[in-house]
């Protein structure tokens, strides 16, 4: 048997990614592999954006039963691998959680594995912890009974502190990140900074934000040390809500379900479990999709549109395709937006709509898809014009298209007599809905998408896509201009 120097394969794996150290440690130490699903690939890329610094103010939304604070964990002592004298903070709304994660998090570090392969003594210390103010004292005193929080505190025998604090607590002479380093030092990981059972009290939200202000954020070592926060969506007002648009915090979400349907996370899932989960449409859209929606306010309610079942209704309309486009293919770029409508006097009908993050030849393959799906020379009802918001990412397209011998249009909202502003233009579009115009398929996955983005569409522009309702919107745009909704 060879005898495999343990110090230089533990090295070894430090050269390769976070994904590849994880996976292999996680298989060694807890003697089974972790389960890999199409939403971990997105997280593991996040996290080592994190670690390159390439990242510095993240959300990461993710579904329960993710694992995502498996995760936490193993970043935690990944930073403490790659440079022992890290300083991190770790946060949760829950002393309980934090007290389960100090203990793995030391396990991993004590394991006759990991101190094989990276020799590190270490030592847990508990203390107690003052809360910041009689807020957060008279909520501890009223959840758990007791005037003051446990804190653990890990510290290495290379200098690393991992400070497991909860929120409402104070942290004084502690701060993330080690003053002056070049590179990755550590970080500060919120880790669900919002109970669910305490999503209705606005009261706590705003509290949790203050704490952040006033206390997490004064606690950073450096300018760009890093802080991710990983929850699960309860509410608008939640804690990502509040980083991503006061912040402008980076949002990666990763939703239960994709665009079309396909479950991200099928191991723990099945379709009879989601449908479950579905009679909760509130729940289900903020807590499984990411996506909370607003109690009031909404500009665009989802009872409003009406439905229709394809089969039973031909089409004898005129037909349009509306693009709202962005061809770059990364995890943060919007998705570009295909749809098919038909125009009637009296109504606008959803026919067809495709969605992706595609590059631009794959744009183009789906827009020239779609057009020759509906440009049937069997049907008298074939579709005329295809519209594209004459933009930086739509301009080459419709110049590639009008070239293709399709009837392309450079779409911008003043030639049809329509709002220039986005909000203003949804707003317009909402009427008709209201007025029961806009027609959407039953049953459709993709409608039900664009029935949940409009859902979700605020005033203040704090809603993570608009694509669809763009391209609808483009649509409306069109239909109003040559008469459509007049008596």
């Amino acid at each position: 048997m060879i005898d495999i120097d343990k110090g230089y394969l533990g090295y070894a794996l430090l050269q390769r990614s976070f994904r590849d150290w994880f996976l292999y440690m996680f298989r060694v130490i807890n003697g089974t592999p972790f389960v890999v699903c199409p939403i971990h690939e997105e997280l593991f890329e996040q996290i080592q954006n994190i670690i390159d610094g390439k990242d510095t103010r993240l959300n990461i939304n993710l579904c329960p039963r993710t694992g995502k604070t498996t995760l936490a964990i193993w970043l935690t002592v990944y930073s403490l691998t790659i440079n022992p004298r890290s300083q991190i903070i770790y946060t949760s709304y829950s002393q309980d959680l934090l007290a389960q994660v100090s203990k793995q998090v030391a396990a991993i570090l004590t394991h006759p594995v990991y101190m094989a392969m990276y020799s590190n003594p270490v030592n847990t210390v508990e203390q107690e912890e003052d809360p910041v103010d009689e807020f957060w004292k008279e909520y501890l005193l009223r959840t758990t009974g007791k005037p003051t929080y446990s804190t653990r505190k890990i510290t290495t025998g290379q200098g690393g502190i991992v400070l497991f604090s909860a929120i409402g607590g104070q942290i004084t002479g502690f701060g993330a990140g080690v003053r002056g380093a070049k590179g990755f030092s550590g970080l500060l990981i919120i880790d669900d900074g919002n109970k669910v059972s305490d999503s209705h009290s606005l009261k706590i939200m705003q509290k949790i934000h203050e704490y952040f202000v006033d206390t997490l954020f004064t606690r950073l070592n450096n300018s760009d040390t890093p802080i991710a926060n990983i929850q699960q969506r309860v509410h608008i007002e939640d804690l990502s809500g509040f980083l991503q648009r006061i912040y402008k915090f980076k949002t990666f979400r990763f939703p239960l379900l994709a665009p079309d349907g396909t479950c991200n996370l099928p191991n723990q899932y099945t379709p009879e479990r989601i449908e479950e989960l579905k009679l909760n449409a509130s729940v289900f859209s903020a807590q499984y999709q990411q996506e909370p929606t607003a109690e009031n306010g909404m500009i665009i309610k989802r009872y409003w549109w009406k439905l229709y079942n394809p089969a039973e209704t031909p089409v004898d309309g005129q037909l349009i395709v509306t693009a709202d486009t962005a061809f770059k293919e990364t995890k943060t770029a919007d998705y570009s937006c295909l749809q098919v409508w038909e125009l009637k006097k009296d109504k606008m009908i959803l026919r067809d709509m495709l969605l992706g993050k595609w590059e631009f030849p794959d744009l183009i393959q789906n827009a020239k898809m779609i057009w020759d799906k509906w440009d049937d020379p069997d049907k008298i009802n074939r579709v005329k014009y295809f519209f594209i918001e004459d933009k930086a990412s739509g301009t080459p397209l419709q110049q590639t298209l009008y070239n293709e011998n399709i009837n392309a249009i450079a779409w911008q909202p003043g030639d049809y007599d329509y709002p220039s502003n986005k909000v203003a233009r949804t707003k317009t579009l909402s009427w008709d809905i209201f007025r029961g115009f806009v027609y959407v398929p039953e049953n459709d996955q993709m409608a039900e998408y664009l029935i949940n983005e409009a859902s979700l569409f605020s005033e203040d522009m704090s809603h993570t896509h608009d694509d669809s309702v763009d391209a609808c919107s483009m649509a409306h745009s069109v239909w109003k201009y040559y008469g459509g909704g007049k008596d």
